[in-house]
């Protein structure tokens, strides 16, 4: 597995790349809409970077949550969007990444529905694989993106994608290959040890956080 770990100041900076390209097509929105949670930090930056331009964008953020409905399929649930909000007007949808691309694609469709003029997108990274293409992204990888807000959330996930491998191995994954630093694995270790989550994880992260310490 090939990993990618930025920092906030390299977020910031990879924004500011999202930025320009938005400014440079020429293209102006009416509102952007972030979504949550990885869009959150996109979204508040990039507003940052507008507002220093003497630019108020109105901005609002949803909540896109999958289920499995009745007689059918996987669906997604967009939560907190105000038809008010995006009709008749630009809108730029703001994420971190797209993944699959179901997300995206899903917010898009629903904001149209709620009778937007335009919709666009924009996200700091594309994954190589997903079904959709954001109007405007700074990097495509294929690498498992370790973003610095959702930092503990992930090292936990590739623990448990890694559940049944020695602990020695899983300590050699974090460190030498996605760049999780010892002591980010000791907090993972004071945070699970004090959470409900099922036992064997948590003995499995307190294994691999002995070879973390000092």
């Amino acid at each position: 597995m090939v990993y990618l770990k930025p920092s906030f100041e390299e977020i910031r900076n990879l924004i500011f790349d999202l930025y320009m390209k938005i400014i440079k097509s020429g293209w102006k929105q009416d509102v952007n809409v972030g979504i949550g949670r990885g869009g959150l930090f996109v979204l508040r930056i990039l507003q940052d970077y507008y507002i220093s331009a003497g630019v108020k964008l109105p901005y609002s953020v949803v909540v896109a949550e999958r289920y499995t409905g009745v007689n059918s399929g996987d669906k997604l649930l967009v939560k907190g969007l105000d038809e008010q909000f995006v009709k008749d007007r630009k809108v730029l949808v703001v994420d971190d990444v797209a993944d699959q691309g179901y997300t995206l694609a899903g917010v898009v469709q629903e904001i149209t529905n709620r009778g937007a003029k335009e919709v666009r997108t924009a996200t700091v990274h594309m994954k190589t694989s997903t079904t959709f293409i954001p109007d405007y992204y700074v990097s495509s990888t294929d690498a498992w993106i370790i973003y610095p807000w959702e930092l503990y959330e992930t090292i936990r996930q590739i623990v448990e994608s890694m559940i049944d491998d020695d602990p020695k191995q899983i300590y050699w994954e974090l460190t030498a290959k996605a760049n999780v630093t010892p002591e980010e694995i000791r907090r993972l270790n004071l945070l699970t040890s004090i959470s409900q989550l099922p036992e064997p994880l948590k003995m499995k992260i307190r294994q691999v956080a002995s070879y973390a310490e000092p």
